[in-house]
C-alpha cells in the first residue's frame, strides 16, 4: 500500500506538504506525539515519539492490532506491527500463488454469500447463482440442534436472513447449502459452505475496533479501504469487509480503490466472476483519473481472473 503524505506538527499547524513514498502499515489513532497527528498514516521505519507521560495510540495495518507507544520506538514492521506468524496466505490480485480452486457459475447452484469461512454475522445474506431450468430454490441452514429450510422462486437467488428464523449463534459452525427445483423435484445442490460465527468475546473486541476507527470521522472510503479492511482481514472475516465495501459502491463511490480491493476480496472468496466486474469498474474510474498506481494492481488482478477463465491444462498445478 503506497500512499504519497505530508508533513505535520503535533499542534495540528501544517507544515509546507513534503511529498514522499512510503509502504504504509499503519495510522496515528490519538493525540499525543511530538511529530504525528491523529489519522496521519505512518510508514514502516517511522519513529513514534511521546510527548513526555503520554500515550500514543496507533493501529497496525499488517495485523489490524491497537498498539500503545509510550516510549520513543521505531512504527517497525518486523516489531510490534509485523504479520501474525500464522497468517494465511489467501488469494488476491497480488498473490496468485494462493488460488487454485475459485468457484464460479455452472450448472448448480453455487453459493455466492456469506462470504468466508467465518462472520461475525448471526443473520447474512444468503445468495447463489442461478441454475437455468430451475423454477424454485430450498436454502437449507443447518447446525448442531439448528436446522431450516426455506423455498423460494426461481427469480430469487439473494435471500435476506428470514427474520421469523432463529439466528445463528456466537461460536457456532454451520452449514448453508441451495437445492435446484424443477417442479417439486431436486435437480441439483450446492456445495455446502460451512461459516463459522466468531465467539462473543472476540466479536466484543473487534466492534471495539471498529467503534475506535469510527470516532477517527474519516471518510468513508478511506476508513474502508485501510482501517476497517486490516481489522476484519486480520481474522479473515470476508463477509464483514465485503458488506463494507459494497455500501460504499451503493453509495457511490468514485474512488478507484473501492473497486480494485472489493474485486480482491472477491477473489479471496473464490469469486471470479464477481471480481472481474469491480476490477472493470476499478479500470475505467482509475484511467478517468490517470491513477498508474491503482492501475497496476487493477492490471494484476485482471490477469489472474482471466488464468482462471482458460480451460484447464495438465500443467495447471490444481489439476495434478
Amino acid at each position: 500500500m503506497i500512499f504519497f503524505l505530508g508533513w505535520s506538527n503535533a499542534w495540528g499547524q501544517a507544515k509546507p506538504e513534503v511529498k514522499r513514498r512510503c509502504n504504509v502499515i499503519g495510522r496515528v489513532t490519538s493525540v499525543g506525539d511530538l511529530r504525528w497527528r491523529v489519522n496521519n498514516l505512518l510508514c514502516s521505519g517511522d519513529r513514534i515519539t511521546p510527548m513526555k507521560g503520554r500515550t500514543v495510540n496507533t493501529l497496525c495495518y499488517l495485523n489490524g492490532e491497537f498498539l500503545d507507544f509510550k516510549q520513543s520506538r521505531i512504527f517497525d514492521a518486523k516489531d510490534k506491527c509485523s504479520l501474525p506468524r500464522n497468517r494465511v496466505r489467501l488469494c488476491t490480485g497480488l498473490n496468485p500463488s494462493g488460488c487454485d480452486s475459485i468457484k464460479g457459475p455452472t450448472n448448480v447452484p453455487m453459493l455466492i454469500s456469506p462470504y468466508g469461512s467465518s462472520m461475525l454475522s448471526t443473520r447474512p445474506v444468503i445468495s447463489w447463482y442461478a441454475v437455468s431450468k430451475a423454477t424454485s430454490y430450498t436454502v437449507i441452514v443447518s447446525g448442531y440442534e439448528f436446522y431450516w429450510e426455506t423455498t423460494v422462486d426461481k427469480t430469487v437467488t439473494t435471500l435476506p436472513y428470514p427474520k421469523q428464523q432463529n439466528q445463528l449463534q456466537f461460536g457456532n459452525t454451520y452449514k448453508f447449502t441451495v437445492l435446484a427445483n424443477l417442479g417439486d423435484t431436486p435437480i441439483s445442490s450446492s456445495e455446502t459452505l460451512v461459516v463459522s460465527v466468531l465467539p462473543q468475546e472476540e466479536q466484543n473486541s473487534i466492534l471495539q475496533k471498529v467503534k475506535q476507527v469510527n470516532e477517527l470521522a474519516l471518510s468513508p472510503d478511506e476508513a474502508a479501504i485501510s482501517d476497517l479492511d486490516a481489522i476484519y482481514m486480520s481474522r479473515h472475516l470476508l463477509n464483514e469487509t465485503i458488506e463494507t465495501l459494497k455500501a460504499r459502491v451503493r453509495a457511490g463511490s468514485q474512488n478507484p480503490t473501492i473497486y480494485r480491493l472489493l474485486a480482491d476480496r472477491y477473489l479471496e472468496a473464490w469469486l471470479p466472476r464477481e471480481a472481474l466486474r469491480e476490477y472493470t469498474k476499478a479500470a475505467q474510474l482509475a484511467k478517468s483519473t490517470n491513477n498508474l498506481d491503482e492501475l497496476a494492481r487493477i492490471q494484476e488482478g485482471l490477469k489472474i481472473v482471466e488464468n482462471y477463465n482458460q480451460p484447464p491444462t495438465s500443467t495447471n498445478p490444481a489439476q495434478k
